[in-house]
This record gives C-alpha cells, sequence and structure tokens, in this order.
C-alpha cells in the first residue's frame, strides 16, 4: 500500500469498529473532550433500560455506540436523529447542547416511525425546566495531562415562557479518535446553547446552537505491516510533534413542535452541521517488518470539509377506539451536503523503527486539487401503527426516496449517480403473558456509499448507494420486578467496499451480519444495579472467487463475540457512596482483507466509584474511575486494514455541582 493509499483510507478509521474497541476508556476520557451540563445524580448504570447503549452526561455503557451497532455504523448511514427528528450530522455534537443518546434497536424500535437497518442513534437535547438545575460545574483531571471545566446554566427570561439553556467548557484532552495515549493531546474549546420559548401550552420552539474548536491535536501514528504480522509493540508517545491538526464543528438548528388540534400534532426541524478540518495529518509507518523497521511516511492535508443542511417536517394524528389507539404520520425530510476532500501530499521521510520516535523535519508539502463531491438524499412516506392496549403493538411504513450524488474530481470528468428506491418496514410486538413480549420487524434502507478515495487506482468514482435490508426478532422477559432479559436474533445485508489487490476500491462481495444478542438490565437488589449484554455472531462476506481476489469470509475489524458487564453497588451503610464494576470483552479480530492476520482476544476492567455530597447546600458528586485496570497494551485494527495501538491503564476523574 503506498503511502497516498494509506492516509485516504486513514480517514475512514476514526469511524464505528475504532472506537468501539475502546469505547469505555473512551467514553469516560469524554469529559475532556466534551463536558457537559450533567446533574450531580446521573447514573447510566442505573438509568438504563436495556444493555444496547446509553449516553448521560459524561458516561456510556453498553454493547453499541453512535459509531458501531451490530458491526455498521448509524452515523455513516445517516440515522441521527435529535429528539426524534431526521438530523445529518456531520460535527460533532458537544454536550452544551445535549443531555446524551440512545441507541435504537431491536424491541426499542417497536412503534418507533421509520426505523432503520443499522439501528437509531437518537439525541437527547438539554432539559429544562423546574427540575433542572439553574446551573452545573464539572472540573474533570485524568492520566496523560487531561483536565477541563466546564460551566453550564439556565436562564429564565421570561420565566417559564422563554428559557435560555448555555454553556462552556475548555479541555486539555488525550481522548483522539484511535485511543487515549500518553502525549497525544488537543485543547478543545466549546461553547452552545439551546434557547427555548414555549408561548403557550400547544407549542414549544427550540433553537440550537453549538460550537467546539479543538487545535494543537496532536497526530497519532498508523502501522501497515509488510506481511501477515502483527508489529512489535511500542510504548509512549512516537508522533511528531510538528503535526499538530486543528478542527471546527458546528451545529446550529431549530425544532418546532405544535398540537394543531385534539388528535393532531406537528413536529418540524431543520438543522446545518459542519465539519471543517483545515489543517490535518497522517503518521504512517509501511512495510513494517517483524523487528519495527518501516518506511515513515507523513502526510499533510489541506483543508477538509464537509457541511450538510438536513430537515424534517412530520404530521402525526392520534385516534382512539376503546382499547385500541390508531396513529396516523406524514413525513417529508431530506439532506444536502457537499464535501470537499483530497489534494492530500505523503512525504517520504526515510526508514525508522516504529518505536523510536525519531523527530523529522516538517516537510514543505504540496498539496493538489480537492474533490468536490455534492449529495441530495429526499423522501416522503407515510406510517401507521396500531396499539392493543397491553396485548400488541403492529407499525407498518413505507418511503419513497430520491437519490443523487455529482462528483467532480480533479483531472476527470463530472460523475453522477441516481436511485429512487421505494423503502418500506413493518414491526410487531405481541404480549403473551404478564412478564413475556414477543417482537419482530423486518427493514429497509438505503446509505450513501462515497467514493473511491484518490489513492485508489479509480480515484473518484462513484461507489454505488447501498441498499440495505435488516430481519430481526425476540423476546422481552421480566426476570424480576425490577430486571429485564432481552433476547433476540438478527441479520443484516448490504454491499462491502474495500480496497482489492490492484487498490481498486469497489464492491468486494455482500456483508452478511447474522447474530445472536442478549441484555439484562435493572436492579438485582435495591443497592445492586447492573446492566449486561453479549452480542456473538459473524460478518461474513459473500461473492464469487472471493479467495481468488484475496478476499476472506469475515469482514475487517468484526469480532465474532462482545460483551460488556456494568454494575453498580450502593453501600447500605453509607448512602452516599457506591462503587462500579465494568467489564469489556472483544474477541479476536480479522485484520486484513485475506483473513490471514487477527488481533488478539482482549478484556478490559474498569473499576470506580462515586460519592456524594453537598457543597454550600447543593447537590454534588465526585466520580473516580480507574480505567483498564488489568493493562491492555495491544494492537487494534479498524474496518480497514491498519493498525494502531491502545494503551492503558488511566485514571479518570471529575466533580460535578448542581446550583
Amino acid at each position: 500500500m503506498s503511502g497516498e493509499e494509506a492516509c485516504e483510507s486513514m480517514t475512514q478509521w476514526c469511524d464505528a469498529k475504532v472506537a468501539m474497541i475502546g469505547s469505555t476508556l473512551l467514553t469516560a476520557a469524554s469529559a475532556f473532550t466534551a463536558a457537559n451540563a450533567q446533574h450531580a445524580s446521573d447514573n447510566p448504570v442505573a438509568s438504563a433500560d436495556d444493555a444496547f447503549g446509553l449516553t448521560l452526561g459524561l458516561e456510556s455503557i453498553g454493547l453499541y455506540f453512535a459509531g458501531d451497532v451490530r458491526g455498521f455504523s448509524p452515523e455513516v448511514a445517516g440515522n441521527v436523529r435529535i429528539d426524534g427528528l431526521y438530523f445529518d450530522q456531520q460535527g460533532a455534537l458537544s454536550n452544551r447542547v445535549v443531555e446524551g443518546s440512545t441507541i435504537r434497536i431491536g424491541v426499542s424500535e417497536i412503534g418507533y416511525a421509520f426505523p432503520a437497518p443499522t439501528g437509531i442513534v437518537d439525541y437527547d437535547l438539554r432539559h429544562t425546566g423546574k427540575d433542572t438545575p439553574n446551573a452545573t460545574v464539572v472540573a474533570s483531571a485524568g492520566a496523560f495531562e487531561a483536565r477541563g471545566l466546564s460551566i453550564d446554566g439556565k436562564v429564565d427570561l421570561l420565566s417559564d415562557e422563554l428559557q435560555m439553556p448555555m454553556g462552556a467548557s475548555y479541555q486539555i484532552s488525550t481522548a483522539t479518535n484511535l485511543g487515549v495515549n500518553r502525549g497525544y493531546t488537543s485543547r478543545v474549546g466549546g461553547f452552545g446553547a439551546t434557547p427555548k420559548w414555549t408561548p403557550n401550552d400547544r407549542v414549544t420552539v427550540r433553537a440550537i446552537i453549538d460550537w467546539q474548536q479543538t487545535i494543537h491535536a496532536k497526530t497519532l501514528p498508523l502501522v501497515f505491516t509488510a506481511g501477515d504480522f502483527l508489529p512489535p509493540l511500542v510504548k509512549g508517545y512516537v508522533g511528531q510533534n510538528w503535526a499538530e491538526g486543528r478542527s471546527r464543528s458546528e451545529n446550529y438548528g431549530g425544532i418546532t413542535t405544535a398540537q394543531l388540534s385534539q388528535r393532531w400534532s406537528l413536529a418540524a426541524g431543520i438543522f446545518r452541521s459542519i465539519a471543517d478540518n483545515p489543517v490535518s495529518y497522517s503518521d504512517l509507518y509501511l512495510d513494517t517488518q517483524r523487528n519495527g523497521m518501516a518506511e515513515h511516511f507523513v502526510v499533510g492535508y489541506p483543508d477538509q470539509s464537509v457541511a450538510s443542511t438536513s430537515g424534517e417536517a412530520r404530521l402525526t394524528g392520534r385516534f382512539s377506539t376503546g382499547l385500541w389507539r390508531h396513529d396516523i404520520v406524514f413525513l417529508a425530510r431530506g439532506r444536502d451536503t457537499l464535501a470537499r476532500y483530497g489534494g492530500s501530499d505523503a512525504v517520504d521521510v526515510g526508514p525508522a523503527l516504529i518505536g523510536q520516535g525519531l523527530q523529522v523535519p516538517q516537510p514543505l508539502f504540496s498539496h493538489s486539487a480537492r474533490t468536490n463531491d455534492r449529495t441530495e438524499l429526499w423522501s416522503a412516506g407515510s406510517a401507521y401503527r396500531a396499539q392493543w392496549q397491553g396485548r400488541a403493538d403492529l407499525s407498518l411504513g413505507i418511503q419513497q426516496e430520491s437519490y443523487n450524488k455529482v462528483v467532480t474530481s480533479p483531472g476527470a470528468s463530472e460523475a453522477r449517480f441516481t436511485d429512487q428506491p421505494l423503502r418500506a418496514y413493518a414491526t410487531a410486538a405481541l404480549t403473551l403473558t404478564e412478564t413475556l413480549t414477543a417482537y419482530g420487524g423486518y427493514t429497509q434502507g438505503l446509505e450513501d456509499s462515497g467514493t473511491a478515495p484518490p489513492g485508489a487506482e479509480n480515484r473518484g468514482a462513484i461507489l454505488p448507494a447501498a441498499r440495505t435490508w435488516q430481519v430481526d426478532a425476540g423476546i422481552r422477559y421480566l426476570l424480576m420486578p425490577q430486571l429485564k432479559l432481552i433476547a433476540g436474533v438478527f441479520e443484516i445485508q448490504k454491499p462491502y467496499f474495500n480496497l482489492d489487490d490492484g487498490a481498486i476500491d469497489r464492491e468486494l462481495g455482500v456483508q452478511r451480519a447474522k447474530g445472536v444478542e442478549v441484555s439484562v438490565s435493572g436492579e438485582l437488589s435495591k443497592q445492586l444495579s447492573v446492566t449486561a449484554g453479549v452480542l456473538t455472531g459473524q460478518v461474513r462476506i459473500i461473492g464469487p472467487d472471493l479467495l481468488a481476489q484475496g478476499v476472506g469470509s469475515s469482514a475487517v475489524g468484526q469480532p465474532r463475540l462482545l460483551f460488556q458487564i456494568n454494575a453498580d453497588y450502593r453501600i447500605p451503610s453509607w448512602s452516599a457512596l457506591s462503587v462500579d464494576l465494568s467489564v469489556l470483552h472483544f474477541g479476536a479480530t480479522p485484520a486484513v482483507v485475506n483473513n490471514a492476520v487477527y488481533t488478539q482476544a482482549q478484556t478490559q476492567v474498569n473499576i470506580g466509584g462515586r460519592y456524594k455530597f453537598t457543597v454550600a447546600g447543593h447537590p454534588a458528586t465526585l466520580r473516580v474511575s480507574f480505567q483498564d485496570v488489568n493493562r491492555s497494551d495491544v494492537w487494534l485494527i479498524g474496518n480497514n486494514p491498519g493498525f494502531f495501538q491502545f494503551q492503558g491503564p488511566a485514571l479518570l476523574g471529575y466533580l460535578t455541582a448542581d446550583f
């Protein structure tokens, strides 16, 4: 793989699987990238309704998160919502404007209008009202120089009619997109506000203003081996001091909800999301030998940016007759996205040992023209939901979509692609007994596959939009009054794009994910809350002559076993104190397209505690967590070939006070 090919594929690594591998550590470390107006009493283990994914304030628990659900990324697929409304997210949302997010799959999608094959990431806007604090202060500190401060408040401008939640934060962060490692710091500042106007009890208007800037972001090196083997482990900081990136995320928008009549209601939202990276680098070790010797490339990028305008209008009618309730939904949504990328320059700075950390002079990069990528997706649909009180829930829906993509690459003719699929879904749940419910569903989807990167031989070519589908079924069973079991099976199909042996980015086959997932969540006793989840299965690649093309039967970066256990125990004799345990396990993972190399299985153990007290009569919580106590220094893999290192352990802590 050439330096340019590697650097272009690297941009895909900060996605689903990469972040999932360090999810527990990264979500705790998110205190140093985006602290929020978290209430002092927040506890995700005690609040979780299942083990499939919940972010609350600074912490996340569960098998899945926004970048990875059942082996695929809802964010990449465009399955992101804000308070249930369609949002094409490009810039990261800060905790200045959201309380957290919930992953909706399986039984949690029952009755959710217009679900998606790769699940839904539903963000929860900042709460307002009499029960929310007027101000929250979060001070954080942790390993590898991490520290930060955030202040969030709420001002009532016209009593409860016009409220102004807003906040600001500044952190020195060690949580990069590819892990938490010593020396790879960045400085992150942000401001956000979510004004809420409620002129009467029938209409609510909310705005979103969210701005974040990251500077002095150190670049984590990536390693590509010369053969089918893992590179030798390295210790500490081995990056280039001058390779400091700069980026900006912006999100703006507005949401209106209105009760039009006794039966009809309207919800509408429009959003603008921007991700701009004016300065960024890649630090690549190519053709790495077993002894750690490699060809060292550094890559500089011109301004890489993407901006999207998206929105949705939804009209809902609700009718009741006896034990039946009927919902009729009419929907229109769309997005218009413009991305500018490419034009990078890869410079060979000579041979080097991957663990030596040799500093090289900053090259004078010669950037080339960028690619312009314009994508539009518009859809209109209708849905019907019937609820038989306490017995059954049935939902049906259909959408007509219009997809258009135009790509203009330097030195190539304009490329166009269009598609107009009709998408349908059906979900159902049946109450069998007071404690047992069965559910099932079928959902179709359409996902943007992007274009072949500049490092590919077919650079600039439009990759076909991916038509996907999902079927799942399972049960929800009440084990105890406050303890719930969810068990299900699923199957997902979508095209598999990756670089072949000739560096052609094309469809290598079909990905077919089959799996079994189990969730147990709730209270074992008044003192002990648990959330535990298991996913077992395989993302198989299906297609003709895969072996001859050097394509293995399993997708890169997808383990066959994943489980997470979280437990929170409140000390009976000392109610202010609780202790918690988190265990996260990943099975061996295919590291190359031909499956000749696997990363080793790993288990990460985290222990921590919470202590509740008062500050000047106001509630406060001290949260301390010791991450990766069993020390899992290992090489990890994303959804493309190549390695980065995860280094622990790390001691993290933050103090939250509500006023």
